[in-house]
């Protein structure tokens, strides 16, 4: 365990200084993609401030001058920061899961992703090439294609893999499917600058079919887990809001809440109950993953996909959770009466 957790990096007057708080920003996932330059360039401040505090270093091992940090550890440090600044967190999660099962190949005694290390510990930032929305609930969407290229290359063309939510990277993992008569699945890194040399690193070539790497099984466990950390806590920001806003209502405020079911306060109906029942019910999820997950990967093989299952499932349950809470935080809100101009 890390004597250092992230969020013990996320002091208060740090998350005051960052801009994306956006607290009156619409839901994620995609509130951030293709957004202006004004946002981009507030999100680069962002980052800026995250890696000077060390934050972006949360998972790479002690050896290269990281925290070493757990899964579990990185999920609750990006719930602190999605509740502040829920565009900057979703930006930086690329980076977090990459750097994350890089460290897990690493422990496991797998060298061949040990340069993400070696990147990110001198500041390398890490995004991913799947920032179209909802393009990140799949590895390697089978509509994404390349082609090979020669001497190892390939050459990416479906949009789905071409943008990314993490403004000024430095390397964009790229992942598509290779055509017949055998599909396999390819994850690349493209870098960007003179400090990135090679510019191209092709990190795995796999059969089509359920992963078995440790590398590309821990990206997709990290990188669901954090994403879904992130979406929580967009969830939970607009329930707080919403309930504030009904809690400065007067005691007698029937008419405020008949419009949600039938009179009283709006602090005593139904949309209020579920939604916090809900938002408990997508934490327990993600803790499911998250608190058993192992730094060292486990030994075993995944017979059936099990694991893979599970993570999938996870990440459904809390997309579908956070989207209804979202929905229910606009009722009560909308059930309250309209201020006098």
């Amino acid at each position: 365990m890390a004597g250092i957790r992230p969020r013990d990096l996320l002091s208060d007057g740090l998350l005051e200084r960052l801009g994306g708080t956006a607290r009156d920003a619409g839901p994620l996932p995609g509130a951030a993609h293709g957004g202006g330059g004004d946002v981009a360039a507030m999100l680069a401040r962002d980052i800026a401030k995250l890696g000077d505090a060390g934050y972006l270093r949360s998972a790479v091992p002690a050896e290269f001058g990281g925290l070493g940090c757990t899964l579990r550890q990185a999920a609750c440090g990006q719930r602190r920061l999605a509740r502040h600044a829920p565009l900057t967190a979703l930006a930086v999660s690329a980076h977090l899961y990459w750097t994350g099962a890089a460290a897990d190949a690493y422990r496991a005694g797998d060298d061949s992703v040990r340069w993400i290390l070696l990147e990110a510990a001198r500041g390398a930032l890490f995004g991913a090439g799947h920032g179209m929305p909802g393009s990140d609930l799949r590895f390697a969407d089978p509509r994404s294609r390349c082609e090979p290229t020669g001497q190892s290359g390939y050459r990416f063309r479906h949009p789905a893999v071409l943008s990314s939510l993490t403004p000024a990277w430095d390397w964009v993992a790229v992942h598509a499917v290779t055509g017949a008569p055998r599909p396999d699945t390819v994850l690349a890194f493209a870098g960007r600058g003179s400090r990135c040399t090679p510019a191209f690193r092709v990190a795995r070539v796999q059969g089509a079919g359920t992963p078995t790497d440790t590398f590309i099984t821990s990206a997709i466990g990290w990188g669901h887990a954090i994403l879904a950390s992130v979406q929580y806590s967009d969830a939970r920001r607009a329930f707080n809001q919403a309930v504030d806003a009904a809690a400065r209502q007067p005691a007698d405020a029937g008419a405020a809440g008949a419009a949600i079911a039938g009179g009283g306060h709006p602090l005593d109906q139904w949309p209020v109950a579920e939604a916090g029942l809900r938002l408990d019910a997508m934490k327990a999820k993600i803790a499911e993953i998250t608190h058993p997950w192992p730094r060292v990967p486990w030994p075993e093989p995944d017979l059936g996909g099990q694991r893979l299952i599970s993570i999938f499932t996870m990440r459904h349950e809390v997309a579908d959770g956070a989207s209804r809470v979202l929905s229910l935080a606009r009722q009560i809100t909308d059930a309250l009466p309209v201020a006098a101009p």
